[in-house]
């Protein structure tokens, strides 16, 4: 016994003749009338649905950078920053991981995708990106405390 919530949703995938996103119900490209092979209709979806995963995990990833730099800075301030070092000390170790897990899915075990397809590229990019805002991140958070614990020593701040 079929039912609707059993079938697969049709997916999404670049035409092969003209590029343009189709899905996989399609037996023919709406754009330029190309017939579609609905097996390598199913591999395209797959490797769509795949980079299109990378570049939402890479977006993610950058969140995560972006989130070191706002706990970097909220550590300056006296109710938040003891919770906002632990934090940014546990996304110290916890970010190569993420970095780690990204390139081991989307770069290291990638099978029959170009690795230097557009969306690809750009995904390894802003991981890339995130990683070197992580790397000023730490090396910037021991010189701004002691910079902050200088200055509050010339103020006679305790």
């Amino acid at each position: 016994m079929s039912s609707i919530l059993s079938q697969s949703a049709p997916q999404v995938f670049a035409c092969q003749k003209c590029g343009e996103m189709i899905n996989t119900s399609m037996a023919q490209c709406v754009y330029c009338d190309a017939p579609v092979d609905p097996r390598w209709a199913s591999w395209a979806a797959d490797a769509q649905a795949t980079i299109t995963g990378a570049f939402d995990y890479a977006n993610n990833i950058m969140l995560a950078a972006r989130g070191m730099v706002v706990l970097l800075i909220a550590t300056l301030f006296p109710l938040v920053g003891i919770l906002s070092g632990i934090l940014l000390f546990s996304s110290i170790f916890a970010f190569p991981i993420l970095i780690l897990i990204w390139f081991s899915k989307y770069q290291w075990r990638l099978r029959g995708i170009d690795k230097n397809q557009d969306d690809l590229r750009r995904s390894r990019s802003k991981v890339l990106k995130a990683g070197i805002i992580y790397v000023v991140a730490i090396i910037a958070w021991p010189i701004i405390l002691i910079i902050v614990k200088i200055v509050n020593g010339l103020l006679g701040v305790s």
